[in-house]
């Protein structure tokens, strides 16, 4: 790679993250400064490293793409870069409109320092950006694939989110909206995992919707194992409990107890998964 390449993607990254920044500062409508600075808002702080994060996810395919001339490069970078983020930004929005159904309301929740709800968005986010980067690789971009794939991880991550957090035995958005950290961190974990098998489903050159949507469904079925992988190896081989369908130890740890790190360990379980499935399919 040659410096003036290295120089491009440096300084399109760097652009690209100050959009966002911007872009965030008006999704959460207060000024990062006065958020991460004057009022220490960790909850904030969180936020929005998952959302710069997300970003990275995007920016990632725009730049390994091949390059072509200079100002061919830079519209594509533009173009894309800012589409892409816009993209994630509009799938993490539509996230947030479902959790505020579900009782949650993540930027006043944010606002009022309350870091479970800034985990929750972090995740959300980075899922989001991961669903823009699976969807952005592959067919020399063209558009409608891109776009009919993404809306479909978009509402696969929040359909496979309700139906797993459904078979929990507590409510998230109670405990959440009363800052369990330990439950945003599980539910943080199981949406990252879920982002990352559906970036994976949606990823790849277009090869007709039938053939793409039956892979797509498959993969998605597979989410499924997570929940095994919950009461089975977290619950009983790591916490050392029996197994239980519901209401087992695990559940008890994070609602009950608010056990951090029984919390970490549930993301760990759906993380490590979603990383072995998307390595062998």
């Amino acid at each position: 790679m040659s410096a003036a390449t290295i120089g491009f993607v440096v300084l399109a990254v760097i652009v690209l993250l100050v959009i966002a920044r911007v872009v965030y500062r008006v999704i959460l409508g207060q000024a990062m400064t006065e958020a991460l600075i004057n009022r220490d808002n960790k909850a904030a702080a969180v936020a929005l490293g998952g959302f710069l994060l997300g970003v990275i996810q995007v920016i990632i395919p725009i730049l390994s793409a091949p390059s072509h001339s200079f100002w061919a490069d830079v519209k594509g970078v533009a173009a894309y870069g800012v589409g892409g983020i816009v993209a994630m930004t509009v799938a993490g929005l539509i996230f947030e409109r479902y959790s505020r159904w579900t009782g949650v309301r993540l930027r006043e929740q944010i606002t009022q320092g309350n870091l479970a709800a800034g985990i929750l968005d972090g995740a959300i986010h980075f899922a989001s950006g991961q669903i823009v980067a699976g969807s952005l690789t592959g067919d020399s971009g063209a558009i409608l694939p891109t776009v009919v794939f993404w809306s479909a991880g978009v509402a696969a991550l929040i359909v496979m989110t309700h139906i797993f957090r459904f078979l929990t035995a507590y409510d998230d958005s109670d405990l959440i909206n009363n800052g369990n950290v330990a439950a945003a961190i599980g539910c943080g974990g199981l949406i990252v995992a879920i982002g990352m098998m559906a970036s994976y489903a949606v990823a790849g050159n277009f090869t007709g919707y039938a053939e793409g949507f039956r892979s797509f469904g498959l993969m998605m079925l597979l989410v499924l194992v997570f929940y095994p992988v919950r009461q089975v190896i977290v619950q009983m081989l790591l916490l050392g409990g029996g197994f239980s369908f519901r209401r087992g130890r695990l559940d008890r740890e994070i609602a009950e107890d608010q056990n951090v790190g029984a919390g970490l360990l549930e993301a760990i379980g759906y993380l490590a998964t979603a990383l072995v499935v998307t390595r062998i399919f």
